[in-house]
């Protein structure tokens, strides 16, 4: 344990009224030695319950906590060493920078082991790790406001499609097998790189898109593209030919080496949306459980967390709701259905109709101008039902 984190300590039970200075400075993992790491959330905890934080508070909860190496003289002598308490916030900014040091040094000690078998693959994930190094230092403090403040605030949208998708947006797609979701994403992939709404077809600007396609091979995309990227060329304000695709074998992004793949690729497109998926493809097995599903789930908000729109195909369960129809949410886990900002699945025609239906099988979080039908042909292979 540093001097520096003794003096921390040691300031905060000088003078209790100090923690206010170190709200979003430290953090008990910023703490070199894992036993101040326990006594900082300790700490903590009794300042959220109102309690005294002083020598002998904080002695006699030391067992409580599993400090063991932290005796309640070494308190008094920590106090002892402080020149001023309200230093507070100098001793803490360099516990910090030292947890920065060690943890910078700590990538750079794995990236050094990595680089000689694959460079590439080193830099992408030594740039994620780097990126968590980062994020995990840059505490912030809680903001309150009041209601009123935030009425008064006009409303605003940071579009990626105007109407449909903002950034950090998670849409996910199911549907049965034949029902064309596949299409249906690819239609939205492409003319919104090509400047046109994917649904109304009118004039947006033009974003950048990358396509992560976990199951289709590029002669597929080449077959099932052609028309609609002609077409979306001829009436969109820029060539479709600039979406990126990477068609890939099937992967597990709960694993550093398939995530920080998916990074790199994200570094090169500087997307707006990624369309990735099919879920069931995404890692090696099925997903059964919430335990199978929250490390997928963590993985895919890294992508969403870049600022990007996220869209993935899932497919729908086998199950029948209770009119008798199929069941559209995605198949697996509970964790699945609270997870996107928005779920829609398209059912197959009733007899009789050629309109496919368009389901939330999700309440969405916001309005948006998802259709409620679909017809297969005309101009696009998908036309909402007017």
């Amino acid at each position: 344990m540093s001097d520096v984190e003794k003096a921390v300590i040691g300031s905060v039970l000088l003078d209790s009224n100090v923690l206010t200075l170190l709200d979003g400075v430290l953090s008990s993992n910023d703490f070199g030695d894992g036993q101040f790491g326990l006594l900082w959330d300790g700490i903590q905890g009794m300042r959220s319950r109102r309690e005294p934080v002083d020598v002998l508070t904080v002695g006699a909860a030391l067992a409580g906590w599993g400090v063991r190496t932290v005796t309640p003289a070494d308190l008094h002598t920590f106090v002892s060493n402080v020149p001023h308490a309200m230093s507070v916030r100098q001793y803490a900014r360099a516990v910090r920078e030292d947890a920065m040091r060690r943890n910078v040094r700590a990538v750079a000690a794995q990236m050094l082991q990595t680089v000689d078998a694959d460079p590439g693959l080193t830099l992408s994930n030594g740039i994620n790790q780097l990126r968590d190094v980062q994020g995990a230092h840059e505490l912030k403090k809680f903001h309150v406001t009041t209601l009123a403040d935030i009425l008064a605030t006009e409303d605003s949208y940071d579009w990626v499609i105007p109407g449909l998708l903002e950034k950090r947006d998670r849409l996910l797609v199911t549907g049965g097998e034949g029902s064309g979701k596949s299409t249906l994403v690819r239609q939205l992939a492409i003319l919104s790189a090509a400047g046109l709404h994917p649904f109304n077809f009118t004039p947006t600007p033009p974003v950048n898109v990358l396509v992560i396609d976990a199951e289709n091979s590029e002669s597929q995309w080449r077959r099932a593209s052609r028309g609609v990227t002609k077409q979306a060329k001829l009436y969109g304000s820029h060539d479709p030919g600039d979406l990126r695709i990477s068609c890939t074998p099937r992967m597990d992004l709960t694993r550093d080496s398939d995530l920080g793949q998916v990074h790199r690729l994200l570094d090169d497109a500087m997307a707006d949306i990624v369309v990735i998926g099919p879920l069931y493809r995404l890692v090696p097995r099925a997903i059964t459980n919430d335990d199978e599903a929250s490390p997928l789930l963590a993985a895919l908000d890294t992508i969403r967390d870049r600022g990007c729109a996220l869209v993935i195909e899932a497919h729908a369960g086998h199950a029948l709701n209770q009119g008798g129809e199929r069941d559209l949410r995605p198949r697996g886990s509970a964790a699945l259905m609270g997870w996107p900002e928005f779920g829609i699945g398209i059912r197959l025609p009733k007899p009789g109709t050629d309109v496919f239906e368009v389901t939330r099988w999700r309440g969405d979080r916001d309005r948006r101008d998802f259709p409620t039908g679909l017809v297969k042909g005309g101009d696009w292979p998908w036309t909402p039902v007017i």
